[in-house]
This record gives structure tokens, C-alpha cells and sequence, in this order.
């Protein structure tokens, strides 16, 4: 009896074995809370919690509520790391963590305390690093230097727009000295404008040379001074700064040609006027406000046949205003460019616009 007694207990204690070992895979799980609040405090609405499993492949989300909390259970045990982002997808702040047996880890998601531990392990760093210690004390002085040429520029940039010229040339001038990198070039270009707009010619001149130093392949620099020497009526310099300007950048050779063009109209040297205006609409036989200008220049050059009274045309002018006819045929020139082939011709035909086919 008692060995019988003895084989029924150790068959109890195997049965609770068994059955203990039994216990499913999928019952083995745990599970991830907790809260997210952003810097002010307040709670994270809408923000997705992104569970990747560390140790195999599985990926889980849910979201935040209206007071910022989520949960998530089910998980399997393991290693995670739990992602909190924004509704546009960027992953603000992460944790490392471990899911137990059925257990709820609490990760609390705190941006306020995350940046203030953050901030303090970079300064932490910073003070046991002398090189990146320097390296940062530089960049805020770099970024005190910009915030002020900054200042400098926008309010430089108010007053030529209010054509406050002369106001605006001793903040250039101070901008000068924060200028660094890519800036030095903007500074010295806009400094030399407003020299050129309060008639400082010389100092433009200069100006605009130390931008070219920098930024030799500025084409606008080389234009710019063209204007300068234009208005102080030194033409051979201006042609030679407009050619520079065109040679410096071919795709824009068409308007530098242009400019001079116009200044030597605007001053009644129409051979200059129509040499420029020609080489406009060489570079560019489509530019049509430079057929419009080449024809009205060479308006001035009409002749007339003292037997007959007919007007003579030189040569060209009626090119180039037809050209401009079959380019922009409603311009804003049309009925005047229309007006000066009549002139000459007589009669002209008033409408450039495509024929229509015939229908079959």
C-alpha cells in the first residue's frame, strides 16, 4: 500500500509538470505604457508610438490620446526599442527597454526633462572637451556676428528701398566687418549699389572691383559697373565693362549688350546705341524688346531722297521691327512699331498673327 500511495504522488507531481510545461508561446507577453508630454507640458495628442523588437523582426504602433497617454499589451517578451513621433512621421525621442512576462513597462515620453537632461550632457561634454569647448564658443560667435550682419543688411535693405541711399551706406560699410564666406561678396555688391544710387562713383567703382576679387565669375558685378561708368559718362569703360559682363556670362550676353544699348540711346549716340543693340539680337534673335530698340534706334538714322521726298530706311530698321511684329504682335510696342512702318513703307500689313489652315 504505502509503495502504491508513493507511485499515485509521483504521478501527481509529474501531471503538474506537465502541465506547467505546457503553457503556450503566445501567452508569454507583456506589455509598454505610459504618458507623453512636450516641452510647455502638455499632453501629446495624436502621437504615434513606434515598438521595434531588437533581438528578431517585429514591428508594433499605437497611439497617444487626448490626455497623451498609450498602452500597448500583447507583446511579446524581449528587447524593444520604443520610438515617440510626431504626426509627420519624426522620431522625436527613443527609450531602450525590455518587455517582461506579464508585466506593463511604464515609459514616460517627458520632452521638457529630455531637453534639460540633454542640455546638461552637452554641457557636460563641452566643459571636458577644450577643442569642441572652443569649436563652440566660435560658433556663437559666428551666429552673434551673422544675427547682426543680418540686422545690418534688412535694415540697409529698407532704406534703399525707400531710396535712402546715403542712409544706408554707413550700415553697409559696418556690415562689411562681419561679413564672412559667401557674405563678403553679397555685402561688397550691395554696398557698391548704394554707393552707385548716392552718385559715389569712385567708391562703387572700388566696391564693386572687391566683389569681383571674391567672386571673379559675377557677371552682374562687371554690368553694374558698366551703369557706373555710364552715368559718369565715361562710355569707352562702360562698353568695355558691359563686354566683360556678356563674355563673363554668355547666357545673359543679350541683356548686358542691352543695358548699354540703352544708356547710349538715353544720351543720343545712336551708332553706339544701334552697335549694341545689334549684338543684343545677334545673341539672342528672339530677345524682342532688343528688335524693338535696334529699330527704333535706327528710326533715327532715316534718310530721305531730296528728288523724290521718300523716305530712306538704313539698313535693318525695317528687319527688326517686323521682327519684333512677328514676335510680340499684342506687345505692349505694337501699334508704335505698326505706326513706324507705315512711315516708311506707306502701308503695312497690321496683323502678324499665324495664318489659319484651311478647313478640308
Amino acid at each position: 500500500m504505502l509503495l502504491n500511495r508513493m507511485n499515485k504522488s509521483v504521478g501527481w507531481m509529474i501531471g503538474v509538470a506537465l502541465v506547467l510545461g505546457s503553457v503556450p508561446a503566445w501567452a508569454q507577453t507583456g506589455g509598454v505604457e505610459g504618458k507623453c508630454t512636450g516641452e510647455d507640458g502638455q499632453p501629446l495628442v495624436g502621437y504615434t508610438i513606434l515598438l521595434e523588437r531588437q533581438d528578431v523582426k517585429g514591428t508594433y504602433k499605437t497611439k497617444t490620446n487626448k490626455k497623451g497617454e498609450y498602452m500597448h499589451i500583447g507583446l511579446p517578451m524581449g528587447p524593444y526599442k520604443v520610438s515617440l513621433q510626431s504626426p509627420a512621421g519624426q522620431t522625436l525621442f527613443f527609450f531602450n527597454s525590455h518587455v517582461k512576462y506579464q508585466e506593463n513597462t511604464t515609459l514616460d515620453f517627458d520632452m521638457g526633462k529630455e531637453k534639460k537632461v540633454a542640455e546638461q550632457e552637452r554641457e557636460k561634454r563641452i566643459e571636458e572637451d577644450p577643442e569642441l569647448k572652443r569649436k563652440m564658443q566660435e560658433q556663437a560667435k559666428d551666429q552673434k556676428e551673422f544675427t547682426g550682419l543680418k540686422g545690418l543688411f534688412d535694415q540697409s535693405l529698407q532704406l534703399m528701398n525707400e531710396k535712402r541711399y546715403a542712409e544706408a551706406v554707413p550700415l553697409l560699410e559696418q556690415a562689411q566687418g562681419l561679413a564672412k564666406g559667401n557674405n563678403v561678396p553679397v555685402v561688397y555688391g550691395r554696398l557698391a549699389e548704394a554707393y552707385h544710387k548716392a552718385k559715389m562713383y569712385d567708391k562703387a567703382l572700388a566696391t564693386y572691383q572687391k566683389a569681383l576679387e571674391v567672386n571673379p565669375t559675377e557677371a552682374a558685378y562687371h554690368n553694374n559697373m558698366g551703369n557706373v561708368y555710364a552715368d559718369m559718362g565715361k562710355n569707352a569703360e562702360a562698353a568695355e565693362a558691359f563686354k566683360k559682363a556678356a563674355e563673363t556670362d554668355p547666357t545673359r550676353a543679350a541683356s548686358y549688350y542691352f543695358n548699354y544699348g540703352a544708356i547710349m540711346y538715353n544720351q543720343g549716340k545712336m551708332d553706339e546705341a544701334v552697335a549694341a543693340f545689334q549684338k543684343a539680337v545677334q545673341v539672342d534673335p528672339n530677345y524682342a524688346e532688343g528688335q524693338y530698340m535696334l529699330g527704333r534706334a535706327l528710326m533715327g538714322k532715316l534718310d530721305m531722297d531730296p528728288a523724290t521726298g521718300k523716305l530712306i530706311p538704313a539698313l535693318g530698321t525695317v528687319e527688326a521691327l517686323e521682327a519684333y511684329m512677328k514676335l510680340e504682335p499684342q506687345g505692349k510696342h505694337s501699334e508704335e512699331v505698326q505706326g513706324m512702318l507705315q512711315t516708311m513703307q506707306g502701308s503695312v500689313e497690321t496683323s502678324y498673327t499665324k495664318k489659319k489652315k484651311a478647313k478640308s
